[in-house]
């Protein structure tokens, strides 16, 4: 039984996808790895799957990871700090390819991923604290060194 559509072309048809050869920016388990050479598994199949890089779409998953972590506390900060890593890694790319688009400020960096970083900011910035000693509040000043 097949469970997945396989399309032989990227949607929409009439545009080129963007391939970024970093797996690990989608999946979390590689960071636990020690050997991430993953090509030299005698079964190894790299499939290309579809992530679409938006504002919104990364605005949406942070909103879904906060909501499965709830508030941060020392239990769950490593994972909850882990799982919205992968989310700046989108932003990062989001940012790289807007400033292709439109250029970058003197920080080297869009004003569409300036705009969502703050955004991203402002949601970190109420996430319930149960204690927690680093998340979020390292990332929040690392984004905006970074960002603003």
């Amino acid at each position: 039984m097949h469970h997945h559509i396989i399309d032989p072309y990227p949607l929409p048809k009439e545009k080129s996808p963007i391939y970024i050869n970093e797996p690990w920016v989608i999946d979390k388990s590689l960071s636990c790895e020690k050997n991430n050479d993953l090509e030299q598994d005698k079964d190894n199949i790299r499939i290309y799957v579809p992530v679409d890089i938006s504002a919104t779409a990364i605005m949406r998953r942070l909103n879904c990871i906060i909501s499965c972590y709830g508030e941060s506390n020392e239990d769950n900060e490593f994972s909850f700090s882990t799982d919205v890593s992968l989310l700046i890694s989108q932003v990062e790319i989001y940012d790289q390819i807007w400033g292709a688009r439109h250029g970058m400020n003197e920080k080297g960096h869009s004003a569409e991923a300036i705009a969502l970083v703050r955004e991203f900011i402002s949601v970190l910035e109420i996430i319930p604290d149960g204690c927690a000693e680093v998340f979020p509040f390292e990332l929040i000043d690392e984004l905006q060194s970074e960002y603003l």
